[in-house]
């Protein structure tokens, strides 16, 4: 078998075939909606049951509050003794430094002043130095420590002309040349000033020099201070302290675990949803799933999507496509139109286009079998096919070789007994088998049903048949013999009036494997496969058999009005 065309036009063919069969989604559709349903309605029940079950199990959150009161009640106390050691150390080294003072008590005010004044004069030297301002330098002049000196109050008179002077310049004379010449003479005159103080300050300095204690004290009085209580205080506060951390840490992770549970509680318990949603979101998977599923079984065993594919499967071309017919209100009025079997359609161009292409050939066919997968497509093809003949004013003979089904019977309403069966039995002759049966106004059409089935015919009845139907042949311009795939074929056990078949399928229907596997086994057979035709619509609805001998009971006016079975 020819594999069908991959890529694209392979996919959206096996698409399209899946979407034509609607059954099949239907019920799988179906089937996901209910079970995603209750899915949906037991999840969230299953769910609730365990979020519960979960949040029963969460133990409850520990106390750290007395564990909070105790570790900042331990670091008050260790504050606390930090501060009483601290301060005890601190009188404890004062109380040293006044036991090892060993300066006569009659220099220390001496020693004092001494220290003073070096400290107030280096005060006004960094001045001075930091902020070379005659404001600065005045202040240091004046100082007690120099002021004694003879030349510091000339330096000061100076300086305070100095300042005069550049006051008349005001705040626009920074960039007149004298009035920088007296900036400059101001600063050097501080610099004398602060030269003259460093000097004091070393005098002073060398006189407080051997007024100060030693380096390298004698012997250091002892001071005892009992500290031993607030040792032993502060250790039980470090004490406590250490096991309210470790118990806190021991908490923290505690409710860490409990918010993991109850997280994991949420977690399964939001699961549920309004109706709404529920019920759309089973359409979306049912729906889903169905053309999943309908596209998947396509995909495994690929059947006819289109003439492209048939022609290229089966190697032949596509003589005509049978789609749903279109009712015309027209032919709903003659009385003849009314009565005629409802599958006849001599209107449309369907069946038209194959007679056409059977009589317009080279060498025109004369007799042809209809054959098929579905034999109640193959009989109203058949049937079609020889009314169109008839309607164009050719004798026509339709022949029925399919006992089971009575298909061309039951496609023109007429009884299926006695037929072919009874022929091929030697009960009744061939001319007695045939029955002629109205098509439209005042067509008429032969016909040979099927019969009932029997038993094996013999090869000598077998062979008297072919003999007859050669010399009804020359009465007939047109043989329509219709039989099951597994009869089609040139054999002595068959009584097939030609080599010229029409092979019937499916559209959508017949997979693409048995129509290569029919193509090839009537070539083999000897048949001439002259094409195809497609049934694009529902499948015909014939009459059945005992339907048929129901009808043929009834007047001939209420059967034929009777609607198909």
């Amino acid at each position: 078998m020819k594999r069908w065309a991959g890529g694209a036009l392979g996919m959206s063919a096996r698409a399209k075939n899946a979407l034509r069969k609607r059954a099949r989604i239907a019920v799988v559709s179906g089937v996901a909606f209910v079970a995603a349903l209750v899915t949906f309605v037991l999840i969230p029940r299953r769910a609730t049951r365990v979020a519960t079950a979960v949040e029963a199990r969460i133990p409850d959150r520990p106390d750290s509050q007395p564990t909070l009161n105790a570790r900042i009640a331990a670091l008050a106390t260790i504050a606390s003794s930090d501060s009483l050691l601290a301060l005890t150390r601190r009188e404890v080294a004062q109380a040293l430094a006044q036991s090892i003072d060993t300066l006569p008590f009659y220099l220390i005010p001496r020693r004092d002043s001494l220290t003073a004044r070096v400290a107030v004069l280096s005060r006004l030297i960094e001045r001075a130095q930091s902020a070379p301002l005659p404001s600065a330098y005045r202040a240091l002049g004046s100082s007690p420590e120099i002021r004694s000196a003879p030349i510091v109050q000339s330096l000061l008179d100076s300086l305070a002309t100095i300042e005069r002077e550049r006051e008349t310049f005001g705040a626009l004379g920074g960039a007149d040349p004298l009035a920088i010449a007296l900036s400059a003479r101001a600063n050097a005159i501080g610099r004398s000033l602060v030269a003259i103080a460093v000097s004091s300050r070393n005098e002073l300095r060398g006189a407080l020099q051997p007024l100060l204690p030693p380096r390298a004290p004698p012997v250091a009085a002892t001071m005892t201070a009992d500290t031993m209580a607030v040792h032993v205080q502060r250790n039980e506060a470090i004490g406590i302290l250490n096991a309210a951390n470790a118990r806190l840490v021991e908490i923290r992770g505690r409710n860490q675990e409990i918010d993991r549970m109850a997280a994991q509680a949420r977690q399964i318990a939001n699961v549920d949803a309004p109706p709404w949603a529920m019920l759309a979101s089973a359409l979306v998977i049912a729906l889903a799933l169905g053309f999943a599923v309908s596209l998947l079984v396509e995909v495994r065993n690929p059947h006819i999507a289109d003439v492209r594919e048939a022609e290229q499967t089966a190697g032949t071309r596509v003589l005509t496509v049978v789609d749903p017919r279109e009712q015309i209100v027209e032919r709903a009025r003659r009385q003849s139109d009314v009565e005629a079997p409802p599958l006849i359609d001599v209107v449309s161009d369907t069946y038209r286009n194959l007679y056409l292409h059977l009589s317009s050939l080279d060498a025109p066919v004369n007799a042809v079998t209809i054959t098929g997968d579905d034999m109640d497509i193959a009989s109203t093809v058949a049937v079609n096919v020889a009314s169109i003949a008839a309607y164009e004013a050719r004798s026509t003979l339709v022949i029925d070789g399919d006992p089971v089904t009575c298909g061309v019977a039951g496609a023109l309403r007429i009884p299926p007994d006695p037929g072919l069966t009874a022929v091929l039995a030697e009960q009744v002759a061939l001319s007695d088998a045939v029955v002629f049966t109205t098509i439209g106004r005042d067509q008429m059409l032969a016909v040979i049903p099927s019969g009932k089935r029997m038993g094996r015919p013999t090869a000598s009845a077998v062979k008297k048949v072919k003999e007859d139907l050669q010399r009804m042949s020359s009465r007939y311009d047109m043989i329509v013999f219709t039989a099951p795939l597994a009869q089609t074929k040139q054999d002595p056990t068959t009584v097939q009036p030609s080599a010229d078949v029409i092979l019937c399928a499916r559209m959508a229907r017949t997979p693409l494997r048995e129509l290569s596997s029919a193509v090839e086994t009537l070539r083999g057979a000897g048949m001439r496969v002259h094409g195809l035709v497609l049934w694009n619509t529902e499948s015909p609805r014939l009459r059945t058999r005992d339907e048929l001998l129901a009808a043929a009971k009834k007047p001939p006016r209420e059967a034929a009005l009777e609607p198909v079975g």
